[in-house]
Protein backbone atom coordinates (compact mmCIF):
# COMPACT_ATOMS: atom_id res chain seq x y z
CA UNK A 1 0.00 0.00 0.00
CA UNK A 2 2.91 2.56 1.22
CA UNK A 3 4.39 1.44 -1.92
CA UNK A 4 1.32 1.96 -4.44
CA UNK A 5 0.52 5.75 -2.20
CA UNK A 6 4.13 6.99 -2.91
CA UNK A 7 3.61 6.07 -6.79
CA UNK A 8 0.38 8.46 -6.60
CA UNK A 9 2.17 11.38 -4.67
CA UNK A 10 4.91 11.13 -7.43
CA UNK A 11 2.94 11.13 -10.59
CA UNK A 12 0.70 13.86 -9.01
CA UNK A 13 3.36 15.77 -8.62
CA UNK A 14 4.81 15.64 -12.04
CA UNK A 15 1.46 15.93 -13.44
CA UNK A 16 0.89 18.95 -11.66
CA UNK A 17 4.37 20.37 -12.65
CA UNK A 18 3.64 20.03 -16.51
CA UNK A 19 0.37 21.26 -16.66
CA UNK A 20 1.97 24.34 -14.53
CA UNK A 21 4.56 25.01 -16.86
CA UNK A 22 3.46 27.33 -20.60
CA UNK A 23 6.39 24.90 -22.33
CA UNK A 24 4.58 21.69 -21.82
CA UNK A 25 3.52 20.13 -24.78
CA UNK A 26 -0.03 17.95 -25.47
CA UNK A 27 1.94 15.21 -25.94
CA UNK A 28 4.04 15.90 -22.61
CA UNK A 29 0.48 16.28 -20.76
CA UNK A 30 -1.05 13.34 -22.29
CA UNK A 31 1.93 11.03 -20.96
CA UNK A 32 1.28 12.49 -17.65
CA UNK A 33 -2.05 12.07 -17.66
CA UNK A 34 -1.44 7.93 -18.80
CA UNK A 35 1.00 7.85 -15.88
CA UNK A 36 -1.30 9.15 -12.72
CA UNK A 37 -4.16 7.45 -14.06
CA UNK A 38 -2.05 3.66 -14.47
CA UNK A 39 -1.07 3.44 -10.53
CA UNK A 40 -4.43 4.63 -9.88
CA UNK A 41 -6.20 1.68 -11.57
CA UNK A 42 -3.54 -0.55 -9.90
CA UNK A 43 -4.46 0.24 -6.56
CA UNK A 44 -7.96 -0.09 -7.23
CA UNK A 45 -7.38 -3.18 -8.51
CA UNK A 46 -5.06 -4.34 -5.39
CA UNK A 47 -7.41 -3.19 -2.95
CA UNK A 48 -10.36 -3.89 -4.35
CA UNK A 49 -12.26 -5.39 -1.13
CA UNK A 50 -15.89 -6.48 -2.73
CA UNK A 51 -17.50 -2.93 -1.72
CA UNK A 52 -17.64 -2.18 -5.32
CA UNK A 53 -18.41 -5.46 -6.49
CA UNK A 54 -20.62 -6.12 -9.54
CA UNK A 55 -24.70 -5.43 -8.72
CA UNK A 56 -25.30 -7.22 -11.34
CA UNK A 57 -23.99 -10.37 -10.16
CA UNK A 58 -26.67 -10.89 -7.73
CA UNK A 59 -30.08 -11.74 -8.92
CA UNK A 60 -32.79 -9.76 -8.02
CA UNK A 61 -35.43 -9.62 -11.50
CA UNK A 62 -37.94 -8.44 -8.77
CA UNK A 63 -36.36 -5.31 -8.08
CA UNK A 64 -39.10 -2.76 -8.68
CA UNK A 65 -41.65 -5.19 -6.56
CA UNK A 66 -38.93 -5.31 -3.73
CA UNK A 67 -38.41 -2.10 -3.70
CA UNK A 68 -42.49 -1.56 -3.13
CA UNK A 69 -42.44 -4.30 -0.28
CA UNK A 70 -39.36 -2.56 1.09
CA UNK A 71 -41.40 0.92 1.49
CA UNK A 72 -44.41 -1.18 2.90
CA UNK A 73 -42.08 -2.28 5.08
CA UNK A 74 -40.46 0.52 6.57
CA UNK A 75 -43.62 2.03 7.30
CA UNK A 76 -44.36 -0.77 9.57
CA UNK A 77 -41.11 -0.62 11.23
CA UNK A 78 -41.52 3.15 12.07
CA UNK A 79 -45.11 2.98 13.29
CA UNK A 80 -45.26 -0.80 14.92
CA UNK A 81 -41.76 -2.28 14.58
CA UNK A 82 -39.36 0.25 16.20
CA UNK A 83 -41.75 1.11 19.28
CA UNK A 84 -42.11 -2.78 20.41
CA UNK A 85 -38.70 -2.91 20.04
CA UNK A 86 -38.35 0.21 21.70
CA UNK A 87 -40.57 -1.30 24.98
CA UNK A 88 -39.07 -4.84 24.93
CA UNK A 89 -35.60 -2.89 25.43
CA UNK A 90 -37.12 -0.66 28.18
CA UNK A 91 -38.71 -3.46 29.65
CA UNK A 92 -36.08 -6.28 29.91
CA UNK A 93 -32.61 -5.42 30.04
CA UNK A 94 -29.47 -6.17 28.08
CA UNK A 95 -28.45 -9.73 30.23
CA UNK A 96 -32.41 -10.66 30.28
CA UNK A 97 -32.99 -10.04 26.26
CA UNK A 98 -29.75 -12.00 25.91
CA UNK A 99 -31.20 -15.04 28.21
CA UNK A 100 -34.42 -14.93 25.71
CA UNK A 101 -32.15 -15.13 22.59
CA UNK A 102 -30.18 -18.14 24.54
CA UNK A 103 -33.86 -20.09 25.27
CA UNK A 104 -34.90 -19.36 21.72
CA UNK A 105 -31.45 -20.96 20.16
CA UNK A 106 -31.39 -24.16 22.87
CA UNK A 107 -35.07 -24.90 21.32
CA UNK A 108 -33.75 -24.62 17.45
CA UNK A 109 -31.33 -27.32 18.38
CA UNK A 110 -32.57 -29.97 16.40
CA UNK A 111 -33.19 -28.05 13.55
CA UNK A 112 -29.16 -27.50 13.84
CA UNK A 113 -27.93 -31.14 14.08
CA UNK A 114 -31.09 -32.23 11.32
CA UNK A 115 -28.94 -29.86 9.23
CA UNK A 116 -25.73 -30.75 10.75
CA UNK A 117 -26.40 -34.45 9.76
CA UNK A 118 -27.62 -33.34 6.12
CA UNK A 119 -24.37 -31.60 5.50
CA UNK A 120 -22.14 -34.56 7.16
CA UNK A 121 -20.70 -32.39 9.58
CA UNK A 122 -20.62 -35.02 12.04
CA UNK A 123 -18.40 -32.98 14.16
CA UNK A 124 -20.47 -29.96 14.35
CA UNK A 125 -23.46 -32.40 15.20
CA UNK A 126 -21.24 -33.51 18.06
CA UNK A 127 -21.14 -30.10 19.23
CA UNK A 128 -24.88 -29.47 18.32
CA UNK A 129 -26.03 -32.09 21.07
CA UNK A 130 -23.00 -31.05 23.87
CA UNK A 131 -24.40 -27.66 23.81
CA UNK A 132 -28.00 -28.51 23.79
CA UNK A 133 -27.15 -31.03 26.81
CA UNK A 134 -24.79 -28.68 28.44
CA UNK A 135 -27.79 -25.47 28.33
CA UNK A 136 -30.44 -27.22 28.58
CA UNK A 137 -29.05 -28.74 32.15
CA UNK A 138 -26.42 -26.53 33.46
CA UNK A 139 -27.55 -23.06 31.56
CA UNK A 140 -31.61 -23.81 33.22
CA UNK A 141 -33.32 -24.80 29.94
CA UNK A 142 -30.93 -22.68 27.65
CA UNK A 143 -31.34 -19.43 29.72
CA UNK A 144 -27.74 -19.77 30.00
CA UNK A 145 -25.14 -20.68 27.25
CA UNK A 146 -22.16 -22.50 29.63
CA UNK A 147 -21.63 -24.88 26.22
CA UNK A 148 -19.56 -21.68 24.55
CA UNK A 149 -17.64 -20.91 27.85
CA UNK A 150 -16.54 -25.10 27.79
CA UNK A 151 -15.16 -24.75 24.18
CA UNK A 152 -18.67 -25.08 22.57
CA UNK A 153 -19.32 -22.66 20.27
CA UNK A 154 -22.64 -21.94 18.50
CA UNK A 155 -22.76 -22.39 14.18
CA UNK A 156 -25.52 -21.72 11.67
CA UNK A 157 -27.23 -24.37 10.27
CA UNK A 158 -29.92 -24.49 8.22
CA UNK A 159 -31.53 -26.14 5.35
CA UNK A 160 -31.19 -23.11 3.14
CA UNK A 161 -27.27 -23.50 3.69
CA UNK A 162 -27.36 -27.47 3.57
CA UNK A 163 -28.97 -26.90 -0.21
CA UNK A 164 -26.34 -24.04 -1.25
CA UNK A 165 -23.90 -26.23 0.18
CA UNK A 166 -24.70 -29.34 -2.62
CA UNK A 167 -24.76 -26.65 -4.97
CA UNK A 168 -28.24 -25.11 -5.27
CA UNK A 169 -28.39 -21.26 -6.79
CA UNK A 170 -29.55 -18.83 -3.95
CA UNK A 171 -32.09 -18.16 -7.11
CA UNK A 172 -33.96 -14.57 -6.76
CA UNK A 173 -33.48 -12.13 -3.96
CA UNK A 174 -37.15 -11.52 -2.49
CA UNK A 175 -38.04 -8.74 -0.08
CA UNK A 176 -41.40 -10.45 1.66
CA UNK A 177 -43.70 -8.06 3.24
CA UNK A 178 -43.03 -8.12 7.52
CA UNK A 179 -40.71 -10.67 7.32
CA UNK A 180 -38.10 -9.09 5.01
CA UNK A 181 -35.28 -9.74 2.48
CA UNK A 182 -34.62 -13.45 1.99
CA UNK A 183 -33.83 -15.65 -1.24
CA UNK A 184 -35.73 -17.98 -2.99
CA UNK A 185 -33.37 -21.15 -1.77
CA UNK A 186 -33.93 -20.09 2.09
CA UNK A 187 -37.40 -19.51 1.14
CA UNK A 188 -37.73 -23.18 0.61
CA UNK A 189 -35.02 -23.86 3.36
CA UNK A 190 -37.14 -21.87 5.89
CA UNK A 191 -40.40 -24.24 5.29
CA UNK A 192 -37.91 -27.55 5.45
CA UNK A 193 -36.83 -26.22 8.76
CA UNK A 194 -39.97 -25.62 9.98
CA UNK A 195 -41.06 -29.52 10.07
CA UNK A 196 -37.69 -30.09 11.71
CA UNK A 197 -38.79 -27.95 14.51
CA UNK A 198 -40.52 -30.26 17.34
CA UNK A 199 -42.28 -26.71 18.70
CA UNK A 200 -44.24 -26.95 15.12
CA UNK A 201 -46.17 -29.99 15.93
CA UNK A 202 -45.67 -29.63 20.00
CA UNK A 203 -47.00 -26.26 21.07
CA UNK A 204 -50.65 -25.11 20.18
CA UNK A 205 -51.12 -22.60 17.34
CA UNK A 206 -51.25 -19.23 19.46
CA UNK A 207 -47.84 -20.08 21.19
CA UNK A 208 -46.69 -20.91 17.70
CA UNK A 209 -47.60 -17.46 16.97
CA UNK A 210 -46.07 -15.98 19.85
CA UNK A 211 -42.49 -18.09 19.60
CA UNK A 212 -42.74 -16.96 15.67
CA UNK A 213 -42.88 -13.61 16.57
CA UNK A 214 -40.35 -13.71 18.93
CA UNK A 215 -37.72 -16.05 17.21
CA UNK A 216 -38.60 -15.59 13.03
CA UNK A 217 -35.59 -15.57 11.63
CA UNK A 218 -34.64 -12.37 10.52
CA UNK A 219 -38.06 -10.64 11.32
CA UNK A 220 -38.08 -12.06 15.05
CA UNK A 221 -38.51 -9.98 17.69
CA UNK A 222 -35.46 -10.79 19.48
CA UNK A 223 -33.45 -10.69 16.45
CA UNK A 224 -34.73 -6.90 14.85
CA UNK A 225 -33.58 -5.65 18.54
CA UNK A 226 -30.32 -7.32 18.35
CA UNK A 227 -29.54 -5.31 15.14
CA UNK A 228 -32.09 -2.37 15.40
CA UNK A 229 -28.72 -0.42 15.92
CA UNK A 230 -27.00 -1.51 12.69
CA UNK A 231 -30.08 -1.27 10.31
CA UNK A 232 -30.49 2.14 11.43
CA UNK A 233 -27.02 3.19 10.83
CA UNK A 234 -27.02 1.66 7.43
CA UNK A 235 -30.04 3.07 6.50
CA UNK A 236 -28.35 6.43 7.76
CA UNK A 237 -25.79 5.87 6.11
CA UNK A 238 -26.68 5.23 2.71
CA UNK A 239 -27.47 6.70 -0.63
CA UNK A 240 -29.72 3.67 -1.93
CA UNK A 241 -31.01 2.13 1.19
CA UNK A 242 -32.59 -0.84 -0.85
CA UNK A 243 -29.26 -1.79 -2.57
CA UNK A 244 -27.45 -0.95 0.76
CA UNK A 245 -29.53 -3.66 2.43
CA UNK A 246 -29.13 -6.01 -0.35
CA UNK A 247 -25.28 -6.23 -0.39
CA UNK A 248 -25.46 -6.42 3.29
CA UNK A 249 -28.07 -9.24 3.30
CA UNK A 250 -25.63 -11.07 0.79
CA UNK A 251 -22.40 -10.73 2.50
CA UNK A 252 -24.01 -11.55 5.54
CA UNK A 253 -26.22 -14.89 4.54
CA UNK A 254 -22.66 -15.74 2.44
CA UNK A 255 -20.68 -15.61 5.62
CA UNK A 256 -23.09 -17.53 7.42
CA UNK A 257 -23.57 -20.26 4.92
CA UNK A 258 -19.76 -20.69 3.99
CA UNK A 259 -18.42 -20.25 7.66
CA UNK A 260 -16.49 -23.77 8.91
CA UNK A 261 -17.17 -24.98 5.68
CA UNK A 262 -13.08 -24.16 4.21
CA UNK A 263 -13.42 -27.19 1.67
CA UNK A 264 -16.69 -25.68 -0.04
CA UNK A 265 -15.32 -22.53 -0.86
CA UNK A 266 -14.10 -22.93 -4.23
CA UNK A 267 -17.65 -23.90 -4.88
CA UNK A 268 -18.69 -20.71 -3.58
CA UNK A 269 -19.93 -19.46 -7.24
CA UNK A 270 -21.96 -22.55 -7.43
CA UNK A 271 -25.05 -21.19 -4.96
CA UNK A 272 -25.39 -18.73 -7.14
CA UNK A 273 -24.88 -16.09 -4.32
CA UNK A 274 -22.34 -13.19 -6.42
CA UNK A 275 -22.78 -14.64 -9.76
CA UNK A 276 -25.51 -14.74 -12.61
CA UNK A 277 -28.08 -18.11 -12.29
CA UNK A 278 -26.95 -18.74 -15.38
CA UNK A 279 -23.05 -19.33 -14.63
CA UNK A 280 -21.83 -22.44 -16.11
CA UNK A 281 -21.55 -24.66 -13.48
CA UNK A 282 -20.00 -27.40 -15.21
CA UNK A 283 -16.93 -25.03 -15.89
CA UNK A 284 -16.95 -24.20 -12.50
CA UNK A 285 -16.66 -27.61 -11.25
CA UNK A 286 -13.80 -28.43 -13.34
CA UNK A 287 -12.04 -24.67 -12.42
CA UNK A 288 -12.50 -25.97 -8.76
CA UNK A 289 -11.24 -29.55 -9.29
CA UNK A 290 -8.24 -28.24 -11.19
CA UNK A 291 -7.51 -25.14 -8.02
CA UNK A 292 -7.55 -28.33 -5.25
CA UNK A 293 -4.36 -29.86 -7.77
CA UNK A 294 -2.68 -27.33 -8.41
CA UNK A 295 -4.12 -23.51 -7.96
CA UNK A 296 -4.75 -22.38 -5.07
CA UNK A 297 -5.29 -25.63 -2.41
CA UNK A 298 -9.07 -25.03 -2.08
CA UNK A 299 -11.01 -28.18 -2.87
CA UNK A 300 -14.35 -29.15 -4.47
CA UNK A 301 -16.32 -31.69 -2.30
Amino acid sequence: MRTTSLKIVRYTAMLAVMLASPVATLADRTDATHALTAPVDDFAAEFDDGLFDDQASYADPLETLNRGTLAFNRQVDFWLINPVIDVYQFVLPQPARRSVRNFLDNLDSPVVFANDLLQREWGNAGTTVARFGINTTVGIAGLFDPASSFGWDKHVSDFGQTLALEGVPAGAYIVLPLLGPTTLRDGVGDVVDMVFRPTTFLIPVADQVLYSTLYGGSYGLATREEVADELAALEESSVDFYAALRNAFYQTRSAEVWDGHDQHESLLALAGDWVPPSFDWTEMRWYASWQSDGGSGLQAR
